[in-house]
C-alpha cells in the first residue's frame, strides 16, 4: 500500500510594513528625509521642503515659528548617513537607499567665479564649471541668477574679444544664459543694440550646433515687445539661421529652439514676410511628417501665423507638398495639431487660387477627413472652419461615394 504523503500548502509570506522612525521624517512633509539640513534654530528639515517654505515668503522656523536671523541651510551629514544605514538595513522590506545628494552651489563661490569671468581669468574653464553647476538643479540656477550672473554673462557674450578670440567660452556663457530664468528682465540687465544682435546672429549662423540653439533661445528671450522684435528681424542672417535650425531634423532640441524663436519674433507682419522669404514654409513642410508631437504643434501654430499674411498663404499654396501634409495631419497627431492644420487650410483656401489648392487637397483625402472631423469635433472654431471648407469644396463632392455624399448633404 502506497502511503499518501501529506501536502503542505505554501503561502507567500506577507510583506512586513516598515515604520519610519519619527526623527528620520521631515517635520513639514512627514516623509523620509533625503537631504536633511539644519536651520540656525537647530531644527532639521528636508532641503526641498524648507526651500519651498522660504519660497513662499516665510522667514520663520516652521516648528518653532521663531524669526530666523539667517536662512542658511547647513547639511546634516550625520543624520543623512544614519538614514542611509537604516535604508540599507531594511532593504529586504523594499526600502531603497537614498543617494548622497550633491551639495548645492554656494553663493560666495558663484560670485567669485563671476568675478573671474568678468576679469578674464581662465574664462573658458570657469564658464564650463559654472555651466555644469547650473545643470544640476533649479536651486543652483537660482543662486547663479541672484549672484548677478546675467549681466556678467551677457557682457561677456557681446564682448568683441569673445567672438574673435574665445568662441568656445562665448558659447559656454550662452549655454548658461539659456538655463537661467531670463523672462522679461534680460534687457534691463545688459544693453542690447544692433552690435549685440549682429553678434547673436553670427553665433546663430556660424556657431556649433549647441551655440546656435542657445543663440536662438536668447533671441526669443529678448523679443519681448514689437520694437525689439523688429530690431531682431532687421538683423542680417537671423531668419536664415533659424531656418537652418529647423532643418536639423535629427535634433528635436534644435527644431524646438528654432520654432520658439520664430514664434517669438514673427508677431509683426514685416517679420512674417521676411521669415517666408527666408524659406520657413518649406522648412516647416519638411519637418512636419517626422516631427514629435510638441514640435509638430509648434510648427502648425507658426504656419497658421504665417498664413495670416498674403505672402505666407501664397508660399503654402505654391509648395507642392504643403496642402497634402496639412490634410494628413488632421485627426492624426493631436487635437491641437488638427485645429491649426484646419485653420491653415481654411486661410489658404479663402484666398489662394482654388483650382490648385482644391486639386491637391482632394487628392490628399480632405473630404473624408473633414467629414469625419465635423462628426467628432467639439471645438466650435475648428468645426465651423471644417464646415466652411466642405462648402467651398462642394463642386468636388463627386469624388465621394454615395453614402458620403448623403452625409455631406445632411451636415452641410
Amino acid at each position: 500500500m502506497v502511503e499518501t504523503s501529506r501536502l503542505r500548502v505554501l503561502t507567500k509570506p506577507k510583506k512586513k510594513e516598515v515604520s519610519v522612525p519619527d526623527f528620520f521624517r521631515c517635520p513639514i512633509s512627514l516623509e523620509l528625509m533625503r537631504d536633511p539640513v539644519t536651520l540656525c534654530t537647530g531644527q532639521t528639515y528636508d532641503r526641498i521642503s524648507i526651500e519651498k517654505w522660504f519660497g513662499k515668503g516665510h522667514n520663520t522656523c516652521p516648528s518653532t515659528m521663531q524669526v530666523l536671523d539667517t536662512t542658511e541651510l547647513v547639511p546634516n551629514h550625520t543624520l543623512r548617513r544614519l538614514i542611509q544605514d537604516w535604508c540599507v538595513s531594511n532593504r529586504c522590506h523594499g526600502v531603497e537607499r537614498i543617494p548622497t545628494p550633491k551639495q548645492p552651489a554656494e553663493p560666495r563661490q558663484v560670485k567669485q567665479m563671476l568675478q573671474d569671468i568678468a576679469q578674464g581669468r581662465d574664462a573658458y574653464g570657469v564658464l564650463r564649471k559654472l555651466r555644469n553647476i547650473a545643470k544640476e538643479s533649479d536651486r543652483n540656477r537660482r543662486v547663479i541668477s541672484e549672484a548677478g550672473a546675467i549681466p556678467v554673462l551677457g557682457n561677456f557674450v557681446f564682448s568683441p574679444d569673445s567672438l574673435g578670440k574665445n568662441l568656445e567660452a562665448c558659447e559656454e556663457a550662452l549655454g548658461i544664459l539659456a538655463l537661467l530664468p531670463l523672462q522679461n528682465m534680460t534687457r534691463k540687465l545688459f544693453y542690447v543694440g544692433p552690435k549685440q544682435l549682429t553678434a547673436l546672429s553670427w553665433l546663430l549662423c556660424r556657431g556649433s550646433l549647441d551655440g546656435r540653439i542657445n543663440a536662438a533661445h536668447l533671441l526669443a528671450s529678448l523679443a519681448t515687445d514689437d520694437e525689439m522684435k523688429l530690431s531682431v528681424g532687421a538683423t542680417a542672417g537671423v531668419f536664415e539661421g533659424l531656418v537652418k535650425l529647423l532643418k536639423e531634423d535629427s535634433y528635436a532640441r534644435a527644431m524646438k529652439a528654432g520654432l520658439k524663436a520664430f514664434l517669438a519674433i514673427c508677431g509683426p507682419k514685416k517679420n512674417r514676410i521676411k521669415a517666408v522669404e527666408a524659406g520657413v514654409v518649406s522648412a516647416i513642410v519638411e519637418l512636419l511628417p517626422e516631427a514629435e508631437r510638441s514640435n509638430a504643434e509648434r510648427a502648425l501654430v507658426l504656419m497658421e501665423l504665417l498664413c495670416s499674411c498674403s505672402v505666407g498663404r501664397s508660399a503654402v499654396s505654391a509648395h507642392a507638398l504643403a496642402v497634402p501634409v496639412l490634410v494628413r495631419i488632421i485627426l492624426r497627431v493631436s487635437d491641437v495639431a488638427t485645429e491649426h492644420a484646419v485653420s491653415c487650410l481654411w486661410a489658404v483656401c479663402q484666398h489662394a487660387p482654388k483650382e490648385c489648392v482644391d486639386e491637391a487637397a482632394v487628392q490628399a483625402g480632405i473630404l473624408t477627413q473633414l467629414l469625419h472631423l465635423v462628426q467628432v469635433e467639439n471645438n466650435s472654431r475648428t468645426k465651423q472652419r471644417a464646415t466652411d471648407l466642405l462648402r467651398q469644396l462642394r463642386h468636388r463632392w463627386k469624388y465621394c461615394d454615395n453614402r458620403q455624399i448623403g452625409s455631406l448633404n445632411t451636415r452641410i
